[in-house]
C-alpha cells in the first residue's frame, strides 16, 4: 500500500527505539489450538494461480467480476511481460492482470498457462495546469488496487505527476495482452488544473464502487514534498459520483474526518454503510502509530444537492478493539475490511496471531457486522494471508491471496500420483533393451524430491486461492 510507505521511516525508528527500551517483547508465543489441515487451517482450499517461477512472483489484490467468471489482480511486472522487446532493467512495478476463475490441479510454468492476460496500457496524456504530460504507465508508473465496474470494465489507480489517480479501462471477454488499452481518468483534483498549488500532490487510493454503481469511495491524502514525511497531510475517506464512460466525475466530497491512517473503504450490500480501517486518532487526540482498527460509517446524501457536503463521521462506530497482547507494547493492526454478500459479516486482515519475531505475517478474520463478537478466524497459515473478498459462493467462499505456497492436500495428491506413475513407467536399458521398474522405495524417494521442490514456494510466492467451508 502506498500509504504505508509514508510511515516506513517513522515506524522503523519507533520500533527500533521500542525494542531497545524493552530488550524485546516478553509476549509468549501464541499457543496453537487451531485444527490444522496440513499447512493451513480447516477449509476447502483450491489454487487459482499455480505458477512455479523461480523468480518468486507475487499475485495480490484479487477481485472477482460480478458474473464470477474472471478475476483482476496485480502481479510483478515481469510475471506477465508484454509482447516484444523487454526493457533492461525490468521495472520494479506492478502490472494489472485479468484471468478466468478456475481450480488449478497441477503446477504451472507461468500465469499465462491459466489464461491470464496483461492489461497492456498505452501511453496517455495527463494535464497539469495547461501543460499535458505523456505518461507511460506500462513501464514507468506504479499501478494498483484493481476493482470491477461491471463484467467488462475495471478501475484502478495509476501514479501521475500529481499523485495517484483513479482510471478505468475496457477489458471485454476475448481481449489479449497484445491489445493496447486506453486508460480514462475518473476524477481529477481541482488543483490538477493549476500549474502551482499549495499542496501539489494528492493520492487517491483504495477504490470501492457502490452496489448501484453510482458512487466511488476512495481514500485521499496529500503532501507538498514527496521526499518529506513532514509535509504529508492526514488521510480521510472521500466519495465521488461515478461518471459515465468517457466522462470525468464532477462531484466529490469527504465523509470522514482526517487521521493518520483512514483507508480501505468498502460498501455494505445495501449501499448505506462503509467499512474501513483507521488509526485511533480518528476518534481520540492521539494513538500509537501502529494501531489499525475497523470502523463503519453511514453514507447519507441528504442535503448534498443543497450545499455539496455531508455530515462527517455520520454514525461512526468502532468495530474492533485490539489492545496489546500480554507482554507486548505493540498494538494489533486490522485492515482490508469488507462486507459479506449478505451484509451479516465483516471479513478483514489482522496480525493478531503473529509470532513475536516475525511481526509481519497476517491472517484472515471475521466479525459480525455489528462487531458484537470477538474476531473469529477465517484462514490461518504461518505465511502472509491477505486481500480477502467474500464471493457469495457456496460454503462462505472467500477469494484471497497468500504466501502459503502449494496446499498440503495438493502436495499429497501430486506425491501419490507421482509414485504410481513412476512405478508403472518401464525403464529400458539402452544396451540390452532389458525392461525394469522402480521399486516402491525408489519411486517414493523421487516423488519426495519433487514434492520438496514445490514446498520451496512457501513464503517465496503469493498465489490466489478460493477457500470455502471454513
Amino acid at each position: 500500500m502506498r500509504l504505508d510507505m509514508r510511515f516506513l521511516l517513522v515506524a522503523a525508528t519507533a520500533l527500533a527505539v521500542l525494542l531497545l527500551a524493552i530488550g524485546c517483547t516478553t509476549r509468549p508465543e501464541p499457543s496453537e489450538t487451531l485444527v490444522m489441515e496440513g499447512n493451513h487451517s480447516r477449509g476447502d482450499l483450491v489454487m487459482v494461480t499455480a505458477d512455479t517461477s523461480s523468480d518468486g512472483y507475487h499475485y495480490l489484490e484479487p477481485s472477482l467480476s460480478p458474473d464470477a467468471q474472471r478475476i483482476v489482480l496485480t502481479a510483478d511486472w515481469d510475471a506477465v511481460p508484454p509482447p516484444g522487446h523487454l526493457p533492461d532493467p525490468i521495472p520494479l512495478l506492478r502490472q494489472i492482470v485479468v484471468m478466468p476463475v478456475g481450480s488449478q490441479l497441477e503446477p504451472k510454468l507461468s500465469i499465462f498457462e491459466v489464461g491470464a492476460e496483461l492489461v497492456h496500457l498505452r501511453p496517455f496524456r495527463f494535464r497539469v495546469g495547461d501543460n499535458p504530460v505523456t505518461i507511460d504507465a506500462h513501464e514507468q508508473q506504479q499501478k494498483g488496487q484493481p476493482i470491477w465496474i461491471d463484467d467488462d470494465n475495471i478501475l484502478f489507480w495509476i501514479e501521475t505527476p500529481r499523485g495517484a489517480r483513479l482510471f478505468r479501462c475496457h477489458v471485454p471477454v476475448g481481449f489479449t495482452s497484445d491489445d493496447l488499452i486506453e486508460p480514462q481518468i475518473v476524477f481529477r483534483e481541482p488543483s490538477d488544473d493549476q500549474q502551482f498549488t499549495a499542496i501539489p500532490f494528492w493520492e487517491h487510493l483504495s477504490p470501492s464502487l457502490s452496489p448501484d454503481g453510482n458512487w466511488l469511495a476512495f481514500s485521499r491524502y496529500g503532501y507538498v514534498d514527496v521526499d518529506s514525511l513532514n509535509t504529508a497531510t492526514g488521510q480521510s475517506i472521500w466519495i465521488a459520483r461515478m461518471p459515465t464512460e468517457g466522462e470525468i466525475s464532477d462531484q466529490a466530497f469527504q465523509i470522514t474526518s482526517i487521521a493518520s491512517q483512514v483507508d480501505g473503504p468498502s460498501w455494505s450490500p445495501d449501499g448505506r454503510h462503509l467499512v474501513f480501517h483507521a488509526g485511533l486518532d480518528l476518534i481520540q487526540s492521539s494513538s500509537d502509530i501502529f494501531t489499525k482498527e475497523i470502523f463503519t460509517v453511514d453514507f447519507d446524501t441528504t442535503g448534498l444537492a443543497a450545499d455539496g457536503v455531508v455530515e462527517l463521521n455520520k454514525n461512526l462506530v468502532r468495530r474492533t478493539f485490539s489492545p496489546p497482547q500480554e507482554g507486548s507494547p505493540i498494538y494489533v493492526r486490522n485492515e482490508s475490511a469488507s462486507f459479506s454478500m449478505d451484509g451479516t459479516r465483516i471479513i478483514f486482515v489482522s496480525d493478531r496471531r503473529v509470532p513475536t519475531l516475525t511481526y509481519v505475517d497476517r491472517n484472515i478474520w471475521w466479525i459480525p457486522q455489528d462487531g458484537s463478537l470477538d474476531p473469529q478466524l477465517v484462514f490461518f497459515t504461518r505465511s502472509d494471508d491477505v486481500d480477502p473478498m467474500m464471493t457469495g459462493g457456496p460454503g462462505n467462499e472467500v477469494l484471497m491471496s497468500s504466501a502459503m505456497g502449494f496446499p498440503t492436500e495438493m502436495l499429497q495428491r501430486l506425491w501419490d500420483e507421482s509414485v504410481q506413475r513412476l512405478l508403472a513407467t518401464p525403464i529400458v536399458d539402452e544396451d540390452t533393451d532389458e525392461i525394469t521398474y522402480l521399486n516402491q522405495v525408489q519411486a517414493e524417494a523421487i516423488a519426495t524430491g519433487e514434492r520438496e521442490e514445490l514446498e520451496f514456494f512457501e513464503g517465496v510466492m503469493s498465489h490466489v486461492y478460493l477457500l470455502s467451508n471454513w
